[in-house]
């Protein structure tokens, strides 16, 4: 099948660097332009790259938390609208993703809900297999991608807590089950070299300064995406590419030098916050 090519609105698109985003509009303006522009199909694949904060929406929705991040395609609204057709009599069209009225179904018909690690890695792994079922191979391939990089991060942070890794880390294949496999063979583990990235990600994992993390995993995802839309022109796929590198050069304006102490002691914070409701996976604060 041919991809459809947008000539005028990527060559329009500001040249992005990784340290430098001052001019650019802000996501929900970036959005706005993609809905604009692209087809209606295409623009469906940018808006499973937000999944992941539909997804803390939801979380939140459930539990009653007033927390609400803005970033997703569904407002509170939408959540209550699927709360309330899933207690209709009549049979009525879901307005959520499968996987979330899955989730939301199984919490209201349970007595105590859905267990926090339970409940974060059905989120996290509905995401993936939306993307993966997507039928683009630029959304597959950096999926597959992000989630073993998280993986990575998810055991190496269960390694040093001393927590099951087998709750917390991703999907399933090869990779997923080195990673468990290596988990239950003690401290001392040799880092695996596939996928080809892995030795990489594994060292980054392990630095030290927390800023400096953040800025080398961040040039890892930035040069895989290059690395898949290296032919790419005026598609959908280098469009997605480009999506992905907004958001980090956006996030990056928050993550100033200066900002370094405050930003540390949050992640602390964050981290004590996942212990208990069971997310290992944010290696950074997206």
């Amino acid at each position: 099948m041919l991809k459809r090519r947008y000539y005028y609105f990527v060559a329009g698109l500001t040249d992005l660097l990784f340290d430098s985003g001052k001019n650019l509009p802000d996501m929900k303006e970036f959005r706005e332009e993609l809905q604009k522009n692209l087809h209606p199909d295409d623009y469906r694949l940018t808006q499973i790259l937000f999944l992941p904060h539909d997804n803390r929406n939801l979380a939140s929705f459930l539990k009653e938390n007033h927390h609400w991040d803005n970033e997703g395609n569904y407002s509170r609204e939408i959540f209550e609208e699927q709360k309330r057709i899933l207690s209709s009599i009549l049979k009525e069209k879901d307005v959520l993703p499968e996987y979330m009225v899955k989730i939301m179904s199984d919490w209201y018909e349970s007595e105590t809900g859905i267990k926090d690690t339970v409940l974060n890695k059905r989120l996290a792994e509905g995401y993936v297999d939306t993307a993966l079922k997507s039928g683009n191979k630029f959304l597959e391939k950096w999926v597959r991608f992000d989630t073993d990089l998280r993986n990575i991060f998810i055991f190496l942070n269960s390694k040093t807590l001393e927590l099951e890794a087998d709750n917390y880390l991703t999907g399933s294949g090869t990779f997923v089950e080195e990673l468990s496999e290596l988990f239950k063979s003690g401290k001392d583990f040799i880092i695996p070299s596939e996928p080809e990235y892995a030795p990489a990600i594994f060292k980054i994992a392990t630095e030290n300064e927390f800023l400096e993390r953040e800025r080398k995993t961040d040039l890892e995802r930035w040069s895989f995406i290059d690395s898949l839309t290296f032919f790419e022109y005026f598609t959908i796929d280098f469009i997605l590419g480009y999506l992905i590198k907004y958001s980090i050069v956006l996030r990056w304006l928050k993550l100033e030098p200066e900002t370094g102490k405050k930003m540390l002691q949050k992640f602390v914070t964050e981290m004590e916050k996942n212990l208990l409701s069971g997310d290992l996976s944010r290696n950074s604060l997206m």
